[in-house]
């Protein structure tokens, strides 16, 4: 239980994220299971907008740990906010966390050779799915984003419940790559284009498409506003890309349970999904980066990470919890059915810079999806913000 009565004991402070996949396994850790850490830490909390945007540097003024998206690693490495975590981790700790990553997630936290957070959350583009209503409907799930076009449009004629995508303006730009990626693109590569032009129309056009066929809510939806549509009543049956949440397979957090799997495919398999996942990092305003370390090592270790870690509320992100036996029985069989496509996972640039690309393109992306601008000129628009955002930051790459 908490050690609430010793005045000695070290504290630190914390910001994570607004989900119960976020914050609930951080704070059921500190309250419940103190004794297994060194200091107690006291968790903020902030919304998902802000952990795709807020800034590093105002966070890393504030707390002694940050968990954060991986697409800040460069700015956070290059103006020096965080510690690198190999400064007080020892090589065995990291070399096994490496070696049981899922996918590129440890990778994504590396920046010239060091590392600035821990994996301890892994999520991706996976599929989402209502199997009780694909069965009463007798709809089978679609292998290919054309059988996922056809169905978006075969449910809405016969007023079935839908089929759905979330469609803010940085989960279009989410969608945008991971369709990029499931067709072996590879964006942002020349420092002029996005993709070649005709595959960025090519794309874009596809998500106005089967934006059509779907609630008109979900031009206002993130992944969780989309799951908790589909798990609280009968609208939606099926998301063919989105982060997973394993907690919508966990029975009772919910009134229904989703059944998570592989994303459609464009010819080369449930590939490029686009990756997502939290890491922890220590901030250069910590007191006690030493004492921080710890405690990261302790939640990121893979006995915490496949049982108390993951039955709180969190997504794990070493291995061993995803293959394992009891966590999946638990959760719907999220983590084995995702395995394969998280694997396959496609990981975004995280150069100095890289969240305002994906901000700023998302707001234009989504203008082309609502109707208000064409999709030629969405896609003139985030060309000229890629090649913005690399001048206003080249100091730094």
């Amino acid at each position: 239980m908490a050690n609430e009565g010793n005045s000695n004991r070290i504290k630190l402070t914390g910001s994570t994220w607004g989900h119960e996949r976020g914050y609930a396994s951080l704070k059921a850790l500190n309250a419940n299971h103190s004794n297994l850490f060194p200091a107690d830490v006291d968790w903020d909390v902030r919304t998902l907008q802000q952990f795709a945007d807020q800034s590093m540097s105002e966070l890393s003024k504030k707390y002694d740990f940050v968990v954060f998206d991986h697409p800040w690693t460069g700015e956070i490495a290059t103006q020096e906010y965080f510690y690198p975590l190999d400064q007080f981790l020892s090589k065995e700790f990291l070399a096994e966390q490496k070696a049981n990553s899922v996918g590129k997630s440890y990778e994504s936290y590396i920046w010239k050779d060091h590392i600035y957070g821990l994996q301890i959350d892994t999520a991706g583009h996976v599929s989402a799915a209502r199997s009780d209503l694909l069965e009463k409907n007798n709809v089978t799930k679609p292998g290919t984003w054309i059988e996922t076009l056809s169905l978006a449009k075969t449910l809405m004629s016969e007023k079935k419940p839908l089929l759905a995508l979330p469609l803010d303006p940085v989960n279009i730009w989410c969608l945008f790559m991971t369709l990029a990626a499931n067709q072996k693109l590879n964006p942002y590569q020349n420092g002029k284009q996005v993709l070649a032009d005709e595959k960025s129309l090519e794309i874009l056009n596809f998500i106005i498409e089967i934006s059509k066929f779907g609630p008109k809510e979900a031009l206002d939806w993130n992944p969780i506003h989309l799951l908790d549509a589909m798990s609280s009543g009968d609208e939606v049956m099926y998301c063919p890309a989105l982060f997973g949440y394993s907690n919508y397979g966990m029975a009772g957090f919910r009134k229904k349970l989703i059944e998570f799997g592989p994303i459609p495919s464009a010819g080369f398999g449930a590939i490029g999904g686009i990756l997502g996942g939290a890491g922890i990092g220590i901030t250069k305003s910590c007191k006690n980066p030493e004492i921080a370390a710890k405690v990261i090592e302790i939640i990121g270790s893979p006995k915490i990470q496949r049982t108390l870690y993951a039955t709180t509320g969190g997504q794990s992100g070493h291995r061993s919890a995803w293959l394992d036996s009891d966590l999946n029985a638990f959760t719907n069989n999220f983590y084995a059915n995702t395995l394969e496509n998280m694997d396959n996972s496609y990981l975004r640039p995280r150069f100095a810079g890289f969240v305002e690309v994906q901000t700023d393109s998302g707001d234009v992306l989504a203008e082309a999806v609502y109707g208000k601008i064409s999709p030629e000129k969405a896609i003139q628009g985030i060309n000229q913000i890629y090649q913005d955002k690399l001048k206003k930051w080249s100091d730094f790459q």
